[in-house]
């Protein structure tokens, strides 16, 4: 099978202290067919500056964008798939916790299930706790999200462990028509992308086109923007997905 080009999106809000320009730039070494644009959150920080630099070591495959303000993560991975669906042949478009808690190595992981299941459309990342596997995790958030994750997929029909982790890839056909409006969601737009993924007409028949796979890493990243407060706010955004997308009002 011919090579994949794969481009990824990693969103940034006030990054400045987390970005790991040289983790990005080795990966960008040892991957010939990986692309990324930074996609600047309108961060308060130095953020900018930093993704002036980091561009700076591959030029022709790392680029960058600035929102004028502050939108959300949901906005910010939205307009840099948008991009890239408009600008290039990528058969790969995916987004990437900027933080890096799952290593931008793992990405082969991910393009090895596309090229062996034909069928498969999506492939997300799991934090699964096995054997061999190196998750950290804080207690309280992680069963927080193991609540949230199961409502979510009980409510909308997923059979999904992991629907949060900061790590997915998509087949571009697939996300051409799902990206075109902004998300109702912030918090969970992870559940509202496959919620729009579900309801393509090509999709409704089609058996295994989302693939689950445990990542083998998962750091507990410092300054992460999910606390207590960020849960109270994904109920909201499953209210209105539960409003937007089974009562349709």
């Amino acid at each position: 099978m011919s090579l994949m080009k794969i481009a990824l999106v990693i969103p940034c809000y006030n990054e400045e202290r987390r970005l790991k320009a040289d983790a990005f730039a080795r990966e960008l070494s040892d991957n010939q067919t990986l692309s990324v644009l930074f996609v600047n959150d309108g961060s308060k920080d130095n953020t900018l500056q930093v993704l002036k630099t980091i561009s700076e070591t591959h030029p022709e495959r790392i680029s960058y964008i600035s929102l004028d303000k502050n939108k959300g993560k949901a906005e910010a991975v939205r307009a840099g798939m948008f991009h890239f669906l408009k600008n290039g042949s990528y058969d790969l478009i995916g987004f990437w916790d900027a933080d890096l808690a799952v290593p931008l190595s793992e990405v082969n992981d991910f393009v090895d299930i596309f090229k062996s299941n034909p069928r498969v459309k999506a492939v997300i990342g799991s934090r699964i706790h096995l054997a061999g596997r190196e998750i950290e995790y804080v207690k309280f958030r992680h069963h927080l999200g193991r609540i949230l994750a199961t409502v979510m997929c009980f409510t909308f029909d997923f059979a999904i462990y992991d629907t949060q982790c900061g790590a997915k890839i998509f087949e571009r056909d697939a996300l051409s028509s799902v990206v075109e409006e902004p998300f109702y969601s912030n918090w969970i737009f992870d559940v509202e992308l496959i919620i729009r993924l579900t309801r393509l007409a090509s999709f409704r028949k089609m058996d295994n086109w989302l693939y689950e796979v445990p990542v083998k890493e998962w750091k507990n990243i410092s300054g992460t923007k999910r606390n207590i407060s960020a849960y109270a706010w994904s109920f909201i955004d499953y209210v209105k997905l539960v409003r937007k997308y089974l009562l349709k009002i």
